[in-house]
C-alpha cells in the first residue's frame, strides 16, 4: 500500500504544480485600440520625405507601426493558395521571363535592349509588363505561377529597382521551383556568374508573403497577414497622362491590406470645417450609409495634395474595417509644408467607431 500512496501524493503535488503554473502563465488578451494620434518614421536615414526609405506598416488595432526598409528585400513568396511570387513595387522592381530554363545559359546578352524600368519624365504604357499587377492581383504577376514541372519554370531576369533614391544595384537571374517540403526553392546568382545559389523558402499560414532579400536571404517584408491594415509607402503605380495608362512612382502611397479583406470608405466634405464636424459625429449608426472598397488602392494618394504646396487633404476621412471587423475613422492631421507637417512622416488620426 506504501507505494501506491506514494505515487498518489506525487501525482498530487504534479496536478497542483501544473494548476499553479497555468495560473501564472494566463493568455494575454490585447484590447481592441480605441484610437490614437500617430506620426509615421517614414524616414530611413537622412532622405528626402518624398523618397522615404521606409514603408510603414499600420495596425490600427493594435496602435502599432511597423518601419520596413524598402530596398531590404527583393521578392515575395506567396503563403496561400497557388506558387505566385511577386516584385518588390516599392523599390520599382522590373522583371523579364525568358525562353530558357538553364541558369548557366543566360548571360549579359541576354539583358541588350532591356530597361525593365520605367522613366519618370516619359513613362511608356508597354513599361506596365515589367511591373506586377498594380491592383495587387495575385494571379497577374510577372513571374508566372510556379509550375510542379520543373522544366516548365523559365529564367527570369530582374531589374531591383532604384525608385525612391535606392542605389542602383547588380541584376540577377533566378528560377524558383516547388520543392518537396510544400514550398518554393529558389535559384539564383548575378548575371555573369555560371554558379547560382539556394535557397529553400517554405510556406507560412500566418503571413502573406515570406520575403526574400539577395543578401541577407530570408527577411520580414511585412508584418504577420493579420497584423496590419494600411501600408504608406514610395511605390510604382499607374496612371493616364491621355495616351493610355503607364507605370509612374508616386511618393505618400496609401494600401490597404486587401488579401485580408480590409475595406474603406471615402467621406469627402464641402470643406475642412464640415469634414471635422462629420469625423467627430461619425459612429456606428453612420456606418450603414458609407459604401465601401475593396481595392488595395481605396485610399492610394487621395488623402493629400502636392499642387499648390504639400499638405493632407482636409476635407476628407475614410472608414477603415479591419480584418477583426473593426471599424476606424481614419484622417491626416499634417504630412508637408503646407500643414506644418513632415513631409515622409505624416501624423494621422484614427478613432474606433462606436
Amino acid at each position: 500500500m506504501k507505494p501506491f500512496k506514494t505515487i498518489i501524493t506525487i501525482a498530487a503535488v504534479t496536478a497542483l504544480f501544473s494548476a499553479c503554473k497555468k495560473d501564472a502563465d494566463p493568455i494575454i488578451i490585447v484590447p481592441t485600440s480605441a484610437g490614437a494620434t500617430i506620426q509615421l518614421s517614414g524616414i530611413a536615414a537622412a532622405e528626402p520625405g518624398t523618397a522615404a526609405g521606409n514603408s510603414v506598416y499600420i495596425d490600427l488595432s493594435a496602435d502599432k507601426q511597423t518601419p520596413v526598409l524598402r530596398s531590404g528585400w527583393d521578392l515575395g513568396f506567396y503563403c496561400g493558395t497557388g506558387f505566385r511570387v511577386i516584385l518588390n513595387n516599392t523599390s520599382v522592381a522590373g522583371a523579364k521571363v525568358l525562353a530558357k530554363n538553364d541558369l548557366s545559359t543566360v548571360g549579359a546578352a541576354d539583358t541588350i535592349g532591356l530597361t525593365l524600368s520605367t522613366s519618370q519624365t516619359n513613362p511608356l504604357p508597354d513599361q506596365l509588363v515589367y511591373f506586377d499587377n498594380i491592383a495587387g492581383d495575385i494571379s497577374k504577376t510577372v513571374i508566372p505561377e510556379v509550375s510542379a514541372t520543373d522544366a516548365d519554370n523559365k529564367v527570369i531576369i530582374v531589374n531591383r529597382g532604384t525608385g525612391g533614391g535606392i542605389a542602383a544595384r547588380p541584376w540577377v537571374k533566378l528560377r524558383v521551383l516547388r520543392n518537396a517540403a510544400g514550398g518554393y526553392t529558389l535559384q539564383y546568382a548575378g548575371i555573369q556568374e555560371t554558379s547560382f545559389k539556394t535557397l529553400l523558402i517554405p510556406k507560412d499560414a500566418n503571413w502573406h508573403f515570406k520575403g526574400v532579400s539577395f543578401e541577407n536571404g530570408l527577411v520580414d517584408a511585412q508584418p504577420e497577414k493579420e497584423k496590419w491594415d494600411l501600408v504608406w509607402t514610395y511605390s510604382v503605380f499607374e496612371t493616364n497622362f491621355g495616351a493610355g495608362a503607364v507605370p509612374y512612382n508616386f511618393s505618400d502611397l496609401i494600401a490597404v491590406n486587401h488579401l485580408s479583406g480590409v475595406t474603406v470608405a471615402t467621406k469627402i466634405y464641402a470643406d475642412a470645417a464640415t469634414a471635422a464636424a462629420a469625423f467627430s459625429a461619425f459612429n456606428k449608426d453612420s456606418v450603414a450609409n458609407a459604401s465601401f472598397s475593396a481595392s488595395r488602392w481605396a485610399i492610394g494618394s487621395s488623402w493629400r495634395s502636392t499642387q499648390p504646396a504639400t499638405g493632407a487633404r482636409q476635407d476628407r476621412f475614410y472608414i477603415i474595417k479591419d480584418p477583426r471587423g473593426n471599424f476606424y475613422k481614419f484622417k491626416c492631421i499634417d504630412m508637408g509644408v503646407n500643414d506644418g507637417g513632415t513631409r515622409g512622416k505624416p501624423q494621422f488620426r484614427y478613432s474606433l467607431v462606436n
